[in-house]
């Protein structure tokens, strides 16, 4: 009877071990996808503000259908934020790509999420 309950307890030691890993796996991976969401979300507020810089006429303070004319100072205050840190990639005439790099670091590296705008539409690309 004695070695059968210290196999039972064994087999419980190692049954809360297995569900602890998961439950710390699966915590993490809610965390990346908080921060992906939570940077998608203030890149597209961006964008937001890009496209009314591009419609608004020159004389009130936009660009005049011209993304080059638009700085991230234009877009927001601050360039980082508690979402994680952001930039312009490029910008043409016709279009705005923005960068978020998130403040997570996974397996040595960190989320970027980039976002292609034009007049019209806006694109996300998931880098990492």
């Amino acid at each position: 009877m004695g070695q059968q309950q210290l196999m039972l307890v064994i087999l419980g030691v190692i049954i809360v071990g297995i569900a602890i890993a998961v439950g710390i796996l699966m915590f993490k991976a809610n965390a990346v996808e908080s921060s992906r969401t939570a940077i998608i979300n203030d890149l597209g507020y961006f964008a937001m503000r890009a496209r009314q810089f591009y419609f608004k006429p020159r004389q009130l303070g936009g660009t005049q259908h011209d993304f080059t004319g638009i700085t991230l100072n234009m877009l927001t205050p601050l360039s980082e934020n508690e979402n994680g840190r952001y930039y312009i990639e490029s910008v043409t005439p016709d279009e705005l790509i923005l960068v978020g790099v998130g403040k997570i670091v996974v397996h040595n590296d960190t989320i970027r999420v980039r976002m292609r705008v034009n007049e019209a539409t806006q694109e996300v690309e998931i880098i990492n």
